[in-house]
């Protein structure tokens, strides 16, 4: 068929669209399986929640010691929110905090279940962290002394360098693509890849070999002939042809590298899943249900022969440009409920140890308040949940009223209130990686920019939350 004929017939914009990425594009089947039983003692699983359009996690995680508090309230205006008190719902819930000796920090009240994880221990914050290019004073910063990353503010752009750890140049493969490459030799199989998206292809999973496997909120999506309509019978053999050919051209090579057995790859998957019972109601927004699938593939693990998984889960509307209190409220619950439901759900498995989640978003808020709303900054607040995790703590430096400033402390200019961070996503995720087994000669492979913030010792972790 010529091109547009096949466009016509089997309509590739909406084949991407469904995410059949996985069954035809984007899945890469990385070699046949091994004849080999996972040893269910030997797994771990990482699920990144990607909080799109930059959180305000200075409205998150806040501090509550009488001065702080009060500056902090000064710096945010009217969109403070009110100190820890039992009788209003809507103030911040006091965190047992165990490394801040003379500080105190407070949640937002939308997030009971996180405070509950973060006091028994099972949960943790990462403190004004950021894209960084190398480690940087505000006084080097001001001076120009210092690299920036490239296109700082831009959704795009933080967004991709939060993905490949890359700040200076562009990336062909993600970091947590990179990590599936060097750790992937431990899966009995990866007919289906290790790396796994649940919202389409998710660009930090991919790898050199390590490709992402799309998910939607059913399970697997596949190319099925229902029989219905000529179309639809047109559109499924014409695709299927198409993966038997051997074409120079890119579609027509695609389709043939990522070999005849894509198209079986859905059916093992959607199989393995199948009877998984969690026990657990999740709830009906998308992250609920996306973590929901997480929570079904971690299950049913040992049938994917996968020792090691990773997981790209992300969820919207964090770009709170025109309201903040109300939106972020929501948002927030949702993120807390969902992550609620998927704990629940860990617990059941017998798999919390086994599971770390780790939040990422491309950039902090100001802390100036626009109006209703704020805007793109630098450095913010990530957390981690975890049976794995070192939890009750705050790690990296949250910044204190001499720092927390309009115009002043580690304000990079104009008097927003953007921050810049102390702690770069190199050693986030530097942690991250090792505990998922990365041998630490490689970690310049995942990483390459992590020399410049932290050199491998076997006394010293690049962060201590996991190690």
């Amino acid at each position: 068929m010529k091109r547009r004929q096949f466009l016509g017939h089997a309509n590739c914009a909406a084949l991407g669209s469904l995410t059949t990425v996985n069954t035809l594009l984007n899945l890469r089947l990385l070699n046949n399986a091994i004849a080999a039983t996972p040893n269910p003692n030997d797994y771990r699983a990482l699920v990144v929640v990607i909080l799109e359009g930059g959180n305000d996690s200075y409205n998150m995680l806040v501090p509550t010691e009488s001065s702080e508090y009060a500056n902090y309230a000064a710096v945010r205006s009217n969109l403070a929110l009110p100190a820890p008190d039992p009788s209003n719902n809507d103030a911040l819930l006091p965190l047992a905090v165990q490394n801040t000796p003379g500080r105190t920090f407070g949640l937002h009240s939308a997030m009971p279940n996180l405070r509950d994880r973060f006091n028994e221990g099972n949960a943790a914050f990462l403190a004004n962290v950021g894209t960084l290019v190398e480690p940087a004073t505000i006084a080097e910063f001001r001076s120009g002394n210092i690299r920036r990353p490239r296109a700082l503010f831009s959704h795009s752009d933080q967004t991709e360098i939060w993905a490949t750890s890359s700040p200076l140049d562009a990336s062909g493969t993600g970091w947590a693509g990179r990590l599936a490459d060097n750790v992937m030799s431990v899966n009995p199989s990866n007919t289906v890849s290790m790396n796994i998206s649940t919202d389409g292809n998710n660009f930090t999973l991919v790898g050199d070999s390590a490709f992402s496997y799309a998910l939607n909120n059913s399970g697997a999506p596949a190319l099925r002939d229902n029989g219905a309509t000529l179309p639809s019978r047109v559109r499924v053999s014409t695709t299927r042809s198409l993966a038997e050919l051997q074409q120079r051209e890119l579609l027509h090579r695609a389709f043939n590298n990522e070999n005849r057995r894509a198209f079986e790859t859905s059916n093992l998957f959607n199989n393995a899943t199948a009877g998984v019972n969690l026990g657990v109601n999740f709830g009906n927004s998308d992250l609920s249900q996306r973590l929901r699938n997480v929570a079904r593939t971690i299950a049913a693990r040992s049938a994917l022969g996968h020792n090691r998984q990773i997981f790209a889960v992300p969820t919207g509307g964090f770009d709170s440009h025109p309201e903040l209190l109300n939106s972020h409220r929501g948002l927030l619950r949702d993120v807390d409920n969902s992550l609620n439901s998927f704990w629940q759900a860990l617990g059941n498995l017998g798999r919390r140890d086994d599971v770390t989640v780790i939040t990422v978003s491309e950039f902090g808020r100001t802390l100036r308040s626009n109006g209703q709303g704020t805007d793109h900054a630098w450095g913010g607040h990530s957390f981690m949940l975890g049976g794995a995790v070192n939890g009750g703590r705050i790690y990296g430096n949250y910044p204190d009223e001499s720092e927390l400033s309009l115009g002043n402390g580690i304000d990079i200019g104009n008097g927003n209130g953007r921050l810049l961070p102390s702690t770069s996503v190199d050693q986030y995720y530097a942690e991250a990686a090792l505990w998922m087994g990365l041998p630490p000669g490689d970690l310049d492979n995942v990483l390459p920019n992590l020399n410049r913030f932290y050199s491998y010792s076997p006394s010293t972790a690049p962060l201590g939350y996991l190690l």
